[in-house]
């Protein structure tokens, strides 16, 4: 079999190595619909996921391996880079927002898409602005870039926010829906989710103002493997060049970007 040349480019990939060895690939993911998510059925599915799968089919077909193991690693936001530098997992394929500050611990594929961040909030709280926010409290999930954007967004614009971190997306939501914090910043995408799926998503607003700069989002990879992350970034671009992506955008994406109330 002739070997591309974004896999030769390289005498090494510790990822590589690490999956032709043992013949399993481990992804991390986390419950964020609609990227990466374990539905009622058990099955781990979303865009981010799809996309990943597609890669751990071409490196079964580069390696020239008969079999491949996926296997899903839930990983916190807290935990995505020592799971990558313990090789807990080979690459994170839930919500990474590719930041400059992260670049000297991790790697990034090319960007796959692009969120807004907002204020999301209880309906009766009216809150729409950052104005409207000031001198309240705010949850926000961990290790998030969210949390990063909401910190210089707060010293910036002196808003006297209370913050409060959480583990998961959800748990910071729920914060919100229990009344202990009177907003929660997060991205537009994963937010409507959340909406949709609560007792009463008539409840909620969405701000239309956009809080800090845009999250771009790629695939986490190990820092030092560049033959990895350039296979990775070859197989996207095939992906992104292809019908494939109008399929997965229309399935996962699409219809994620509206509120049913």
């Amino acid at each position: 079999m002739c070997v591309p040349h974004y896999l030769a480019a390289a005498p090494t990939s510790v990822t590589l190595e690490h999956i032709k060895a043992s013949h399993i690939i481990n992804i991390g993911y986390r419950q964020l619909e609609p990227f990466s998510f374990r539905d009622n059925s058990g099955e781990v599915s979303g865009y981010t996921i799809s996309l990943c799968n597609k890669v751990a089919d071409e490196i079964k077909h580069s390696l020239g391996l008969k079999k491949l193991d996926i296997h899903y690693i839930p990983t916190l936001f807290t935990e995505r880079v020592s799971a990558l530098n313990s090789s807990k997992i080979d690459f994170d394929c839930s919500v990474n927002t590719d930041a400059p500050e992260r670049q000297k611990s991790v790697s990034f594929s090319i960007d796959y898409y692009t969120a807004n961040m907002r204020i999301v909030s209880l309906r009766q709280n009216n809150i729409q602005t950052l104005n409207d926010l000031k001198g309240h409290t705010v949850s926000v999930p961990r290790g998030s870039k969210d949390l990063l954007e909401l910190n210089r967004v707060n010293r910036e614009k002196h808003l006297s926010l209370s913050i409060i971190t959480s583990d998961t997306v959800a748990d910071a939501f729920d914060m919100v829906a229990q009344k202990r914090t009177a907003a929660v910043v997060l991205d537009d995408i994963l937010a409507y989710p959340f909406i949709n799926q609560s007792e009463k998503p008539e409840a909620f607003t969405v701000s239309h103002e956009i809080v800090g700069e845009k999250m771009k989002y790629a695939i986490m990879m190990r820092k030092e493997d560049p033959l990895f992350v350039a296979f990775v970034d070859k197989t996207l671009e095939h992906i992104f060049d292809s019908p494939l992506n109008t399929q997965l955008t229309n399935k996962w994406l699409t219809q994620k970007v509206v509120l049913k109330n």
